[in-house]
């Protein structure tokens, strides 16, 4: 049986206590967040269709092999309800590449 989240484009990043903090006004963790191109793209097929893309976030606690605390987090973008039909138009996708 297919999961309800099984074609939700999705990507995953560690977010790590902040070993430089050096005073009260610095974030208590960071982390990065790396874009992949199919990420983006359902992004820019959502204003395409006239719609601000809705990300879901979902954040897990975690231990790396090093024994390392850290957050593992999971942005979703939530589908579009009512998608026009029409082509893959991979020449004007929106991205520079």
């Amino acid at each position: 049986m297919a999961s309800q989240y099984e074609n939700v484009v999705k990507i995953d990043f560690a977010i790590f206590k902040n070993q430089f903090k050096e005073n009260s006004k610095a974030p208590v963790k960071s982390g990065k967040i790396e874009f992949t191109r199919e990420f983006l793209k359902e992004m820019v097929s959502h204003a395409k269709e006239g719609e601000m893309p809705t990300v879901r976030v979902a954040i897990w606690n975690r231990t790396s092999k090093k024994g390392i605390d850290y957050e593992n987090a999971r942005l979703e973008i939530l589908p579009i309800e009512n998608v026009l039909v029409g082509g893959d138009d991979e020449e004007d996708d929106g991205l520079p590449f």
